[in-house]
């Protein structure tokens, strides 16, 4: 067998995969400069996350903290309330850490957030 019929094969294989790996890092360069949204269902006048470990929380009623559940990582919060109502969030010693005005949605750390506040 000849080194061309050997050869033509492979830089055609080559061109194809580095074709295929430009067009890839394109689409890639321009995902990257637009954030993903975080996903997560919460029905107007709620305000709601969920942490790396699936926990969750959805909660409206206001004038009332919330402790929260084991929510371990990052993950969305949700703030689906009535326009420029504010959810607080605090840690374990009941500090403010954050705060959130309608409507917001984003992702946050979870795991030093114990207690919400949703309105």
């Amino acid at each position: 067998m000849s080194l061309r019929k050997l050869v033509m094969p492979l830089l055609a294989a080559a061109t194809l995969v580095g074709g295929s790996m430009i067009g890839a890092s394109g689409s890639s360069a321009a995902e990257r400069t637009v954030p993903p949204k975080p996903q997560l269902d919460c029905p107007y006048y709620s305000v709601c996350g969920q942490a790396a470990n699936g926990s969750s929380f959805r909660y409206t009623t206001c004038n009332f903290e919330f402790q929260l559940p084991n929510l371990v990582g990052s993950g969305p919060l949700v703030n689906n309330q009535t326009a420029g109502t504010v959810a607080r969030f605090y840690d374990k010693n009941r500090r403010l850490l954050f705060t959130s005005t309608a409507y917001d949605s984003r992702t946050v750390n979870w795991t030093p957030v114990w207690y919400v506040r949703a309105c």
